[in-house]
């Protein structure tokens, strides 16, 4: 118990120092803790940091890299010095604004050749990957507007883990510091430079699969891109190679792109009228009860199943004639079904009981001559 006449500060201070003491007693028993529990403390990550070296640091690099007659004169072989020129511009780009030694090394402050490469880093992204990382940390999956994917989560994952890299941030981009930028746009590489690289390095990847590098951009699903796209120049090249209705005749002519509208392929009418505005009032929506694709557009052995169900004659010759042979302009709907609606009565039939009724002697798909006279007729 504490005297009651003790001021109230007195308690504070007290309270303090029993806190400051319970505070050190567990920093100092949290070693013993872990050592008991059997588990070794989690190391603090440090942070990676570039090799920095100020701009000036590289002058006499640049002497000798922006200078073709000066890379010629030092160059063991000068048929190759032009892969070694840089572009002046180059150092008004982020990367060359970095300085040739912040990334190759060396020392640019000595004119010797020798003194100067000492230590020489040929391709930073090979050697020190992790520099690379430090700025482009937050990369694509895709390559944006060419749905393309890109192999960065897989290095970035690697480079964490301390992980051999197969592939290297150079194979794609290059010598981005030395004027080339591919990212930009301006330079696009053929897809045979892909298939060599991944072939040569013998790349755990299933390069028949076209998904493998593309993202679908389509809504069809278990669609392969090579089903329609014939060519890994030209994305434009396609051919029909699946299609829920077959493509016929004038079909087979019209451009994908006329019917299907990127990027929803699917989901279309397969119905005539989806495309078709009727052009006439009689029948349904179904143009391909009449009307063969695969032929003109007029009437081309189609059948018409209102004939069959109303007329017994649409039979033979009927089925030959055109739809415009008996629905003229203005009679359209519905025609009269008797025959000399179409027919004249030749004059050797002078009775009328057989006006308009040929159907008692004729059958339209016999021969005309071939006519039987009814009895009593």
């Amino acid at each position: 118990m504490l005297p009651q006449n003790l001021p109230r500060w007195v308690l504070i201070v007290i309270a303090l120092a029993l806190a400051g003491v319970a505070i050190g007693l567990g920093l100092l028993l949290q070693p013993v803790g872990l050592a008991l529990a059997g588990k070794a403390p989690t190391p603090t990550p440090t942070l990676h940091a570039i090799a920095y070296a100020l701009p000036a640091k590289s002058q006499t690099c640049r002497e000798c890299h922006f200078s073709l007659e000066a890379l010629k004169a030092s160059a063991a072989d000068p048929t190759k010095v032009e892969e070694f020129l840089v572009e002046v511009e180059s150092i008004f780009k982020p990367h060359g604004k970095l300085g040739c030694v912040t990334c190759h090394a060396g020392d640019g402050t000595v004119s010797d050749k020798d003194a100067s490469h000492k230590g020489l880093i040929a391709d930073i992204t090979a050697e020190r990957p992790a520099d690379c990382v430090v700025c482009h940390y937050n990369l694509p999956a895709e390559i944006p507007g060419d749905r393309l994917r890109t192999p960065h989560r897989i290095v970035v994952d690697k480079i964490e883990h301390g992980e051999a890299l197969d592939v290297y941030c150079s194979d794609c981009h290059g010598q981005v510091g030395h004027g080339f930028d591919p990212v930009s746009g301006n330079v696009v590489c053929n897809m045979s430079v892909c298939l060599d690289c991944h072939e040569q390095r013998n790349l755990d990847v299933k390069l028949s699969e076209c998904s493998a590098c593309h993202v679908d951009p389509h809504d069809v699903e278990n669609l392969n891109c090579d089903l329609c796209h014939t060519s890994t120049r030209e994305w434009s090249q396609v051919k029909v190679a699946v299609h829920p209705m077959p493509l016929v005749g004038k079909h087979a002519e019209v451009p994908c792109f006329s019917c299907h509208r990127f990027p929803n392929f699917s989901g279309l009418s397969t119905k005539c009228a989806a495309c078709h505005q009727r052009a006439h009032e009689f029948g349904g929506d179904d143009c391909a009860s009449c009307h063969d694709p695969a032929s003109t557009w007029s009437f081309a052995g189609g059948s018409w199943p209102e004939h069959v169900q109303v007329w017994d004659q649409y039979k033979g010759k009927h089925t030959q004639v055109d739809c415009v042979g008996c629905h003229i302009e203005g009679l359209r709907v519905k025609i009269a079904s008797n025959c000399d609606s179409c027919h004249a009565k030749p004059a050797s039939h002078n009775k009328d009981a057989y006006a308009g009724d040929c159907v008692q002697c004729h059958q339209a798909d016999q021969a005309w001559e071939s006519g039987t006279k009814p009895a009593g007729g």
